[in-house]
C-alpha cells in the first residue's frame, strides 16, 4: 500500500484504505502488549496508548490503539512531510545503541506513512522507504487505530541481523499528540510527545539513544 502516499486528498485516501483487499491483520492474543506510555516531559496524564506486535508467518504485524478526542490530520496530502504537522504513531528501529544507523516509520490516523533512515544526530535520509510495509488506519469510538505489517526480511535489514521469535531488537515507540489550533500546541508543547520510555533530554527529543529500549519479538 505504499501507493497511498501519492493520493492527493484525505477523503480519497480513506476510500482507498477502506476498499483495499490487502488490509493488514491485527496481532492476536500471543502478541507483545505495551501500555505504559506517558508524557516524558509533562506531568499531565497521557491519553491511553496500546501497542501490540506479533510475528505471523514471515511478517511482523503491529498495531497502535490511540485515545485521541482531538485528532489533528491534514486534509490534503503534500508528500511525506505532511505528517510533521499531524497526530501520528511512530516506530523506530536501531542497529546499535549509538544510533549510527536507525530507521523511522511514522503513520497518521489515515494510515499514511512517512518513513526515513537516519544517523545520530538528526541526519535524515528521506529517500529510504521500508520495503514491503503495509499500513491501514480507522477511527474508533475514542480515537484511532493504526495497523501495519512488514516482511521479517525488512526488519532484519533495519536491525542489522536475522530476527526470530523470542529475540529482542532495539526500538522506540512514540506518539505525536497535537491539539487545538495554535502552533504552540502542535509540536512545541511538552504534552505533544508520548513515549514508552523516558528519554534523558530535558526537552522533547526522540532522536537520542535513551529513547530506545529492547523490544521482544513474539
Amino acid at each position: 500500500m505504499k501507493f497511498l502516499r501519492f493520493i492527493a486528498s484525505a477523503a480519497a485516501l480513506a476510500i482507498v484504505v477502506a476498499a483495499c483487499s490487502t488490509q493488514p491483520v491485527g496481532p492476536g492474543n500471543d502478541a507483545v502488549v505495551i501500555r505504559n506510555f506517558s508524557f516524558p516531559w509533562s506531568a499531565s496524564p497521557a491519553p491511553r496508548t496500546e501497542f501490540r506486535a506479533a510475528i505471523v508467518g514471515d511478517r511482523w504485524h503491529f498495531s497502535f490503539d490511540a485515545e485521541d478526542h482531538d485528532i489533528v490530520v491534514a486534509p490534503e496530502w503534500r508528500g511525506e512531510s505532511t505528517l510533521d504537522g499531524e497526530d501520528r504513531v511512530e516506530i523506530f528501529f536501531a542497529r546499535d545503541t549509538a544510533l549510527e544507523h536507525y530507521f523511522c516509520i511514522e503513520i497518521d490516523s489515515l494510515g499514511r506513512v512517512h518513513d526515513y533512515a537516519a544517523s545520530h544526530y538528526r541526519k535524515f535520509d528521506g529517500t529510504w522507504n521500508c520495503p514491503g510495509l503495509k499500513t491501514s488506519a480507522r477511527r474508533t469510538s475514542n480515537g484511532y487505530r493504526v495497523e501495519g505489517n512488514l516482511p521479517l526480511a525488512s526488519l532484519d535489514g533495519m536491525v542489522g541481523k536475522p530476527v526470530h521469535r523470542g529475540d529482542t531488537v532495539l526500538a522506540g515507540l512514540f506518539r505525536a499528540e497535537f491539539y487545538g489550533h495554535e502552533e504552540r500546541t502542535r509540536g512545541a508543547a511538552d504534552d505533544n510527545w508520548i513515549s514508552w520510555v523516558k528519554p534523558e533530554p530535558r526537552t522533547p527529543d526522540f532522536h537520542v539513544p535513551s529513547a530506545f529500549a529492547e523490544l521482544r519479538l513474539r
